[in-house]
């Protein structure tokens, strides 16, 4: 059975268009650093001139649309990115994903906007061939109402606020009548707060959402709002969902959130309207990866019903006739394929740089995990975290060592993260590092022998294979 990745359609219809099926071909042509920035000459990207090459040639994308969309994200990526250029004294430059990014973004919405019908048969034409040849959770044909939303799997890290802010120029190019709001709406008021400053970094016009306060109503205002303050009716700390009705942009950050709850997710469509809607986050895949297909959710309303109706869950107790009365409204199949998370993601995701793909290209964290056996901390608890603690002090070190060396790399000062799920009792994770911490300070006596050791490489904690734990680290 094909995995999340592979059941993308959008995307996959995306590749398709420049003869590929993956990013693969993308990363050995794009991804060198001579390809980034501008062609004095040409005025356009080095991306462009790279992918106006025989390899990424089909019919279905002529040049003149790539180099119209090459100059339109040219324009947009200038705009939001001059303040920022400004402030930090070099050129803000795209990496080979994020352009590309923005490219299908550009072709989707040209296509949205000005070849609607195309789209959509060009989509059930990819959704047709990738069933023939892989064997797939079943999808339903695309129809137009599924077309107003992409959402953007772009690992941590990537530049989704950068990515969001172009999208919104983006649509507005092409958007053909004005939308009655733009909105981005965020898992908690911090990042609320933290998209109005990123907004204005981009030279947009964003506001954090006050219900108290009119708004002049125009397209240039973005409205900034936070989940928790969405509700079915008004109250004195949210808002009503049919306040905001209408035909909106709606940008979702973190767009998985929320996915586990069907009133979140039928508010979420109520702010969308009849507009559309971008969304973005890291972990779709595991989001939504045992989410349901529209079958799937039908089958469950079904048996809502028959249990409401007839006292059984299970549809094969029931006969023709009561099978018959549990047939689906019009509006209730709308709403099975609104609900039917792994359908509406594997239909929607418009570019794939998941984690997978960041971690390949270098950004990724390198993770050390030390599978110490439980027995063995119980008894060397205080000299573990002694070994971590000169862990820690010898980056410290080598940051403080390293100097103009280190700054090309834009490191920020080694940290020290302690994650728990204990805090009140006495017996609580916080407590037992700040005793840690205080036995450190304390028990001078015990604490430099065990730290002469560790620098000397003599093995004081090992692993499963009877091999020295903290082996050549601080040599």
């Amino acid at each position: 059975m094909a995995n999340f990745h592979e059941h993308l359609i959008l995307n996959r219809w995306l590749l398709s268009l420049f003869n590929q099926r993956d990013l693969h071909a993308f990363k050995e042509r794009l991804g060198d650093d001579r390809f980034v920035g501008i062609d004095e000459e040409t005025g356009q990207t080095r991306f462009f001139e790279q992918l106006n090459n025989s390899i990424f040639h089909t019919d279905a994308l002529p040049v003149h649309d790539l180099r119209r969309y090459d100059l339109h994200i040219i324009a947009h990526w200038r705009r939001i990115t001059a303040r920022r250029n400004r402030q930090e004294g070099h050129v803000l430059q795209m990496k080979y994903f994020q352009y590309l990014s923005l490219l299908f973004t550009e072709i989707y919405l040209d296509w949205y906007f000005n070849r609607h019908e195309d789209l959509l048969m060009a989509l059930n034409d990819t959704l047709r061939r990738y069933r023939q040849e892989k064997e797939s959770r079943e999808l339903q044909p695309y129809i137009a109402e599924d077309l107003n939303r992409i959402a953007f799997w772009n690992a941590t890290g990537s530049g989704k606020t950068l990515l969001m802010h172009v999208n919104i120029l983006q649509f507005r190019h092409y958007c053909q009548g004005k939308m009655d709001k733009t909105i981005i709406l965020t898992p908690n008021e911090g990042l609320s707060r933290q998209h109005v400053e990123e907004l204005t970094l981009s030279g947009l016009n964003g506001v954090l959402f006050d219900k108290n306060k009119s708004k002049s109503g125009s397209v240039f205002d973005i409205e900034v709002i936070d989940i928790n303050k969405l509700a079915e009716s008004g109250r004195d700390k949210t808002v009503a969902v049919e306040a905001f009705a209408g035909r909106n942009l709606v940008l979702v950050d973190e767009g998985h959130r929320g996915t586990s709850g069907e009133a979140w997710m039928q508010r979420r469509e109520a702010l969308i309207g009849s507009g559309f809607a971008f969304e973005y986050s890291a972990t779709f895949g595991q989001a939504v990866a045992k989410g349901k297909t529209v079958a799937a959710q039908e089958e469950d309303m079904r048996k809502k019903k028959a249990k409401w109706m007839f006292g059984t869950g299970s549809l094969k107790k029931l006969d023709d006739a009561q099978q018959a009365q549990l047939a689906l409204s019009t509006a209730e199949k709308a709403e099975a394929r609104q609900d039917a998370l792994f359908a509406v993601y594997a239909k929607a995701v418009l570019f794939d740089y998941s984690y997978k793909f960041f971690y390949a290209d270098g950004y990724g964290k390198e993770s050390l995990i030390l599978n110490m056996e439980a027995a063995d901390y119980a008894r060397h608890d205080r000299l573990y975290f002694t070994a971590c603690l000169l862990a820690f002090y010898q980056q410290i070190y080598l940051f403080e060592q390293g100097g103009k060396l280190l700054d090309e790399w834009n490191l920020a000062p080694p940290l020290w993260i302690f994650v728990g799920n204990r805090v009140a009792d006495e017996n609580s994770d916080i407590f037992q590092v700040l005793d840690f911490l205080a036995f450190f300070l304390r028990e001078r006596a015990t604490v430099l022998p065990w730290l002469q050791d560790l620098l000397a490489d003599r093995a004081q904690i090992v692993n499963k294979g009877g091999n020295n734990l903290f082996a050549c680290r601080f040599v």
